[in-house]
């Protein structure tokens, strides 16, 4: 891991830890004290918040916003439009949706699918290997079983 200068689209130039092997696209904005762990990708007009952490080998597709103190882990994919809100922890190998929308104070486990154009609300936990299919509306301060499946086909 390496500490390094990024200016953000803005001129802001900002301290951004980042392993070895990170892909950074155009246009991105990358808050200060943000990591990127090794390998990862991030994709174009992507928006890293403050404290944010990217694990290694996820993928971030464009125009994704992750939130401040958000906690994205090992070989995550978050989808393109897709947004992550402020504090929430996306488990290891989990895949976000296009245009999925994730609350604040989320919690993913691992292996989980949130399907595209779905939201999470804040504060709701999602247990590890439920599938959140596509268009799914899950409120405020939810929990679903680790194995649930959610929505129609």
């Amino acid at each position: 891991m390496k500490t390094i200068t990024h200016t953000n689209p803005n001129g802001k130039t900002v301290q951004v830890n980042v392993g070895e092997n990170v892909t950074i696209g155009e246009n991105v904005t990358i808050d200060e004290n943000a990591t990127i762990g090794e390998h990862a990708n991030i994709g174009w007009n992507v928006t890293i918040g403050e404290y944010a952490t990217i694990g290694s080998y996820s993928t971030i597709g464009k125009n994704a916003i992750i939130g401040e103190g958000s906690h994205v882990r090992r070989e995550v994919t978050i989808g393109e439009h897709a947004t992550i809100g402020d504090d929430s922890t996306i488990g290891p190998h989990s895949t976000i949706g296009e245009h999925a929308n994730i609350g604040w104070n989320v919690t993913i486990g691992e292996y989980a699918t949130i399907g595209s154009y779905s939201t999470i609300g804040s504060y709701s936990t999602i247990g590890e290997h439920a599938i959140i299919r596509e268009h799914a509306n899950i409120g405020w301060d939810a929990t679903i079983a680790p194995g649930s499946i959610v929505g129609s086909k």
